[in-house]
C-alpha cells in the first residue's frame, strides 16, 4: 500500500477494504427488537457460541443486557465504518439496538460531561483518539474499569489503561492529486523539501489537520516524541512556509485533494482515504509515510454513568474479538489482533512489514500529554510551525 500509482480495480479495492462484492448490509436500527435466547453452557463447560475462555457467568451479562435501553456510543467514525460491525453485532445480539455518532475526538467527551452533569442519558461507550482527553476522563473517575474476557488476546500496547482498549489501529498517510503532482513525496522530509523548493506551486495547496483537532495534534505530538521536538517542528515549519490549508476533518482534506483545490495532504487518516476507491482511482494517490507513520489508536471505554452498562460490555468484547476485528476491517479500519492477520485484508502487521515496525508511531497514554502546560506549549509551537 506504499503507493497506488497503478490502477486499482473495483474488486481489488473491495478486497483491500475487506468488503465482499455484495457491499454493506442494512443497518441494525428500525423495527421491533428481536429476542435472543441466553446461550446455554456447552458440553465442554464453556458458554455455547463463545470461545472456551469465556466463563459461564458471562450469561448473566447477556441476560442483564436484555432489560437495558438502547446502546449509545459516542465515536469518531462514520456510519460506513461502523456498518459491518453493527450488522455482525446485531446478528449476534438481536435484542440490542445500537446508535453510534460521528463526532470530533474532543467533542465526544464534552458532550458526555454536559449531558451527565444534569443527570441525563449520555454515552454508554466512548471511542476517541484524543489521548489527552482520555487521560483526563480517567482521572475524573468517569471510566467504568471493565476487564474483557478478550484481555489476554490483544497486545499489551493496545491496552491504553485499565478499561481503555484499542478498537482499531489506523495509519495516517500522505495523499496527493495524481493529475497535478508528478513525483509525490513518500516521506515527511521530502514533502517539506518540496514545499520549500516549490513554494509558489504549493502555497495554500497542502492540507493537514488544524492543531486544535485531537487526532492531528496527537499525530504531531507523537512524531515529535519519536524524532525530537525541534527536528519535527523544523520540518513542519518548512511546510508551514507554504501556508498549508488546515482542516478539522480528514474527509474534507481528501475531497479538496481530489477536486484539485489542494495538491497534497499529510497525516490524513486512512479510513477517510480507502473508501474513495475505486471511484477516485485516476485522481487520488496515497502512501504510508516512510520516515514515520502515525498510527491512530482508537481508545474505547465504558462510561461510569452508562445507562446500558451490560450492553456496553457486550459491544466492547465483540469489538475486541476475532469476529469484531474482522468486521472493522470491512469498514476500512485496521485490526491488530495477531490471530486474524492472515484473514484480514487490512491489518497492522501488513503496514509494519511495509515501512518497518520502527517507523510506525502509535498514539499512547503519554503522561506528558496529560500535563496541560506541556500540551498547550506544544500546540502553540505547532500552530506557529504551520504558519498560522
Amino acid at each position: 500500500m506504499t503507493t497506488n500509482d497503478r490502477r486499482i480495480t473495483r474488486r481489488e479495492a473491495l478486497k483491500l477494504l475487506g468488503i465482499g462484492t455484495g457491499g454493506l448490509m442494512v443497518g441494525c436500527g428500525g423495527g421491533p427488537a428481536a429476542t435472543s435466547p441466553t446461550p446455554p453452557a456447552s458440553a465442554s463447560g464453556g458458554l455455547a457460541g463463545f470461545p472456551s475462555y469465556y466463563p459461564t457467568s458471562y450469561a448473566q451479562i447477556i441476560e442483564a443486557a436484555k432489560a437495558e435501553p438502547k446502546l449509545q456510543v459516542y465515536s469518531i467514525m462514520s456510519k460506513a465504518n461502523w456498518q459491518p460491525v453493527m450488522d455482525a453485532f446485531k446478528a449476534k445480539y438481536a435484542f440490542i439496538d445500537l446508535d453510534a455518532t460521528d463526532d470530533d475526538a474532543y467533542a465526544v467527551f464534552d458532550k458526555y460531561y454536559t449531558e451527565t452533569a444534569g443527570g441525563g442519558k449520555s454515552a454508554d461507550v466512548i471511542m476517541s483518539s484524543g489521548m489527552d482527553a482520555w487521560q483526563a476522563f480517567v482521572k475524573k473517575g468517569e471510566l467504568d474499569v471493565y476487564k474483557s474476557p478478550e484481555d489476554d488476546k490483544v497486545p499489551a500496547w493496545s491496552k491504553l489503561a485499565a478499561g481503555v482498549y484499542t478498537a482499531s489501529s489506523d495509519p495516517m498517510v500522505i495523499i496527493w492529486n495524481k493529475k497535478l503532482v508528478a513525483n509525490p513525496p513518500k516521506t515527511l522530509a521530502a514533502l517539506a523539501d518540496l514545499a520549500a523548493n516549490e513554494t509558489s506551486k504549493y502555497s495554500g495547496k497542502i492540507t493537514t489537520y488544524i492543531e486544535t483537532n485531537a487526532t492531528g495534534f496527537a499525530a504531531n505530538w507523537f512524531a515529535a516524541k519519536k524524532n525530537g521536538q525541534d527536528k519535527h517542528l523544523a520540518t513542519i515549519s518548512k511546510i508551514g512556509a507554504a501556508k498549508p490549508k488546515t482542516e478539522s476533518s480528514g474527509g474534507r482534506m481528501v475531497d479538496s485533494t481530489i477536486a484539485g483545490e489542494t495538491l497534497l495532504g499529510f497525516f490524513v487518516s486512512a479510513i477517510t482515504v480507502l473508501p474513495k476507491f475505486p471511484a477516485a482511482n485516476d485522481v487520488l494517490g496515497y502512501a504510508l509515510i516512510s520516515d514515520g507513520t502515525p498510527v491512530i489508536t482508537r481508545g474505547m471505554g465504558i462510561t461510569k454513568k452508562a445507562k446500558a452498562p451490560n450492553r456496553a460490555r457486550l459491544l466492547a468484547d465483540f469489538i475486541l474479538s476475532q469476529e469484531g476485528q474482522l468486521a472493522w476491517s470491512k469498514g476500512g479500519l485496521t485490526p491488530y489482533r495477531q490471530d486474524i492477520a492472515s484473514q484480514a485484508q487490512i491489518h497492522l502487521d501488513k503496514f509494519s512489514a511495509e515501512v518497518g515496525q520502527q517507523n510506525l508511531i502509535p498514539f499512547s497514554f503519554d503522561p506528558d500529554l496529560a500535563e496541560s502546560t506541556k500540551a498547550e506549549d506544544f500546540r502553540a509551537k505547532l500552530k506557529k510551525a504551520l504558519g498560522r
